[in-house]
């Protein structure tokens, strides 16, 4: 093939003559099929066929930026296993209309009592290195992700298993009590503490993801480095470069029902927030790419790229969350002060740039168990209800309030939006508060450990059903489990006994209860529902949208190149 360099900047030069290189050695022309007749499909070299538009095999190599993930061992380190999504499956996946389809697991049912869950493996599972994909693989992975001394920050997303908090909190040690078992190399049972009809979406989450015991124990933490990594999804880890990228290709050993459609995925590195991105997309080095705000007008106003936008709801909340045992945000009125100070409609059309929708609430719009406008009222724009609420709080106009810092996470949240918030809380208040920017991984870690006093959240549903976003959340729980220390106990008999329930109906009821205590209480102050913005050239194929309009991209298998990009891509 020819691997061409377009005229760009010098460090930007090098990162993308790094990844050709790579492109050039990982694609087979022998494999090309540019012998068939147009007309004719492609068969990929997994035995995909792909679409008539599809372009010549060499060309199926997605591209795109993202950070260097520190890991890929997405079982104990989901914020940091960054590109790991198409290398591994777990039991189960979710298919475009949000429902269950299969992965590892070929079939799944659940007891008579809503206890047990089994999943039957498919037999002619594999992993990358060729041994099969055995239910004792699962069992290993979930008393591993369990385990207190993995340090897993989603631990708590499990408790709903049978003797999970207790064996992950150390008090009870022996894994054998520990709700998960291999009943054979193809059957594999989880035991749930209560009936769950939400299990089996917990079964998909891609946290779950099988690890391969005879890797993690010989290699330790860099059982996912180049040369050790084991994977069992339609990609695998060919090429990691420190600081340039990584190839992900197709596996031939995957035999499963969501093969992937592309040869190879290009992650191309680049630090959070960097303009690298812009820049490359604009090259046609990349084949998609997210842009921000600060982009976005000038995208607009082009004649070009204005034609590749794609714009479409995330499903995503942002909210103000407070230490809510300590003073002054242990007095619900402060809480409600700050919630009726913030005039959301300006901060979504003017600050994002219509980059998102005003929230009132924790469920976003056509997620389940949305529940409209009809609790707007607790937590809307209303100055003089703020000022007043404050002043009976012991604040009058501010004074007396102490001076406060509130933490952000980059790459999560703009810094323009948090100074826009900060300056609604001094106009309306007259309250002063500090902004301040915090990594990743100290952000989290403090978030968990209570020491954040006023912090800026975001966060998407790991699964679509209300214990998500509310059970899972929201519930009460002891410190470095939950994420806040807002305590509630109506709220918490609401959501479990939401969760108890396998009848939707009753379910979805309990939680919208459950949330109007949320929003009442001031549990946090709902800012917007994000909406993502993208580019994306027009060679890209296949990228699905669910029935809630979001693009759940790009992670499914339905991904590939058209024959338009002949000729015009590096």
């Amino acid at each position: 093939m020819s691997c061409r360099l377009l005229q760009i900047p010098s460090l930007w030069r090098i990162l993308i003559v790094a990844l050709l290189s790579l492109q050039c050695r990982s694609s087979d022309p022998a494999s090309d099929n540019a012998s068939i007749r147009k007309g004719e499909p492609l068969v990929n070299s997994i035995g995909k066929v792909l679409p008539l538009d599809a372009a010549p095999l060499h060309q199926q190599i997605l591209r795109h930026m993202l950070p260097e993930p520190r890991t890929l061992d997405v079982s104990i380190n989901n914020y940091d296993a960054a590109g790991s999504l198409t290398i591994y499956d777990p039991l189960l996946k979710m298919n475009t209309s949000h429902e269950l389809i299969p992965a590892a697991a070929a079939r799944w049912g659940v007891s008579d009592d809503g206890l047990i869950w089994t999943f039957n493996l498919r037999p002619e599972g594999r992993w990358s290195d060729g041994r099969p994909v055995t239910a004792y693989d699962f069992q290993y992975t979930f008393r591993r992700l369990l385990h207190p001394d993995t340090g897993n920050p989603y631990a708590f997303f499990y408790y709903d298993i049978k003797g999970a908090q207790a064996y992950n909190t150390g008090v009870e040690p022996d894994e054998n009590n520990l709700g998960v078992r291999a009943v054979d190399d193809l059957t594999f049972e989880i035991e749930t503490t209560a009936p769950r009809a939400y299990l089996p979406y917990i079964a998909a989450f891609h946290g779950a993801s099988p690890a391969p015991r005879w890797a993690v124990e010989k290699y330790g933490v860099k059982w996912t480095d180049p040369g050790h990594n084991v994977s069992n999804g339609s990609y695998r880890l060919t090429e990691w470069t420190s600081g340039v990228g990584m190839v992900l290709s197709l596996d031939p050993q995957y035999n499963g029902p969501n093969k992937g459609s592309v040869e190879h995925i290009h992650w191309i590195f680049n630090p959070v927030n960097a303009p690298t991105g812009m820049i490359a997309y604009e090259n046609n080095e990349i084949d998609y790419v997210g842009i921000n705000v600060a982009d976005l007008v000038r995208v607009q106003q082009d004649p070009i790229l204005n034609k590749e936008l794609v714009r479409s709801p995330l499903q995503q909340t942002a909210y103000l969350y407070f230490q809510h045992q300590s003073p002054p945000f242990n007095d619900v009125r402060v809480r409600r002060a700050f919630a009726h100070a913030i005039d959301r409609d300006a901060l979504t059309r003017v600050v994002l740039g219509g980059a998102g929708t005003p929230a009132y609430a924790m469920l976003p719009p056509d997620f389940p168990g949305y529940a409209g406008e009809k609790h707007n009222a607790y937590q809307n724009y209303d100055p003089p209800l703020a000022r007043r609420l404050l002043a009976e709080a012991g604040y009058p106009d501010g004074r007396g309030f102490p001076g406060l810092p509130m933490w952000i996470q980059p790459g999560r949240i703009l810094p323009n939006t948090a100074v826009a918030v900060q300056g609604m809380l001094k106009d309306i208040l007259g309250i002063n508060i500090e902004v301040v920017q915090m990594d990743g991984p100290t952000y989290r870690s403090r978030m968990y450990d209570w020491k954040v006093p006023l912090g800026f959240g975001n966060f998407g549903a790991d699964f679509p059903d209300p214990h998500s976003n509310l059970g899972a959340f929201w519930r009460s729980g002891p410190r470095n489990v939950a994420r806040h220390n807002w305590r509630h106990t109506d709220f918490d008999d609401l959501v479990d006994r939401a969760a108890r329930s396998m009848d939707t109906e009753e379910r979805l009821r309990l939680y919208d209860e459950a949330q109007r205590l949320l929003i009442e209480d001031v549990g946090g102050v709902f800012l917007y529902y994000s909406t993502a913005a993208e580019l994306r050239k027009p060679w890209l194929k296949g990228v699905p949208r669910t029935k809630y309009g979001t693009y759940p991209f790009p992670y499914l298998t339905e991904v590939y190149i058209g024959d338009e990009a002949e000729g015009r891509r590096p």
